[in-house]
């Protein structure tokens, strides 16, 4: 009687571990099929990996600032936006999703992961701060009806915290788009200057001051800072369609 009743419950936990870890996996798969539907822009089954629900939210935070967005209709009109302006599927990197931390009790789940992006050719000689980027998640996950969906996300970007490498280059440039976004290109003009004097050898600060020039209508030096910066990096596509246009107005 002792032995059959030790059985039993060493059956009992065999099954509750086996069903929480088929729940795991199940979660990731959701995880997973959210990044895929978004990677290559397909809105419908993007929003069918949400739960519709008025208290959905997503947050991001690096040190360039934060967004929160909150309500199913704004999460909502948030990802119609971006599909519409970016409609191409993303093959210039390979994503990846690991270091898997979930917790359910069946109907709710909290799942803790690293998204981590990696270009998908090897620039580094060209632009050596665009290696893989590592962000940390933290969704929600509720079932309905026998489907798990996302109800709230947060994503951290613990790498924009690195003071060292091209930090100072990427902080300034931060800051000259920001200029840009308020209308304030005389003063994103200079903040580009010098971050093209602190960084001569990087072609995307020419790029950017090459974007300003063009925003307050100086086609002369405009052109002559895509130029510079095609010079320094040949794959600079955006920067040779932008320089075609300049030189036929």
């Amino acid at each position: 009687m002792r032995k059959s009743t030790i059985l039993y419950t060493l059956l009992l936990f065999g099954l509750i571990a086996y069903g929480q870890s088929g729940e795991e996996e199940n979660v990731k798969k959701a995880i997973l099929a959210r990044s895929d539907a978004n990677r290559s822009r397909n809105l419908e089954a993007l929003l069918a990996t949400w739960h519709h629900d008025p208290q959905v939210s997503t947050t991001f935070f690096g040190k360039g600032g934060y967004s929160i967005v909150k309500s199913w209709d704004s999460v909502k009109a948030t990802m119609e936006t971006d599909i519409r302006q970016n409609p191409k599927p993303d093959n210039t990197t390979s994503f990846k999703l690991d270091h898997f931390l979930v917790r359910s009790d069946g109907n709710l789940a909290i799942a803790d992961y690293d998204a981590i992006i990696t270009p998908a050719s090897d620039e580094s000689s060209i632009f050596p701060y665009m290696g893989a980027i590592t962000n940390r998640c933290h969704d929600v996950l509720i079932k309905e009806n026998g489907q798990w969906k996302t109800h709230s996300r947060i994503v951290t970007a613990p790498q924009t915290y690195n003071v060292g490498g091209h930090a100072a280059e990427v902080d300034l440039n931060l800051a000259g788009y920001d200029l840009l976004a308020a209308n304030r290109i005389k003063e994103a003009i200079e903040v580009f200057k010098l971050n093209v004097k602190l960084h001569p050898d990087s072609w995307n600060v020419y790029d950017s001051l090459g974007e300003a020039y063009a925003a307050d209508g100086n086609k002369k030096d405009a052109i002559t800072n895509y130029e510079k910066s095609i010079q320094l990096n040949p794959k600079n596509q955006n920067g040779k369609d932008l320089l075609v246009k300049l030189k036929q107005k």
